[in-house]
């Protein structure tokens, strides 16, 4: 018999709070093709982007 393999979820190993700079803008034409909608940055305190949110 075969054995499946299966994930074990480990859960949360670390956890922290950190302070970035959260900055929200709007991108897009406002076409169909390129539609308004509100882009999230997370900012570190020295200018470096760390990440970015898009709607779907």
């Amino acid at each position: 018999m075969k054995s499946e393999k299966t994930v074990r979820p480990r859960g949360t190993d670390s956890a922290r709070v950190i302070q970035v700079i959260e900055t929200r803008s709007i991108r897009g034409r406002g076409t169909a093709d390129d539609v308004n909608r509100e882009v999230i940055q997370y900012w570190s305190f020295d200018g470096k982007l760390l990440a970015e949110r898009e709607p779907d």
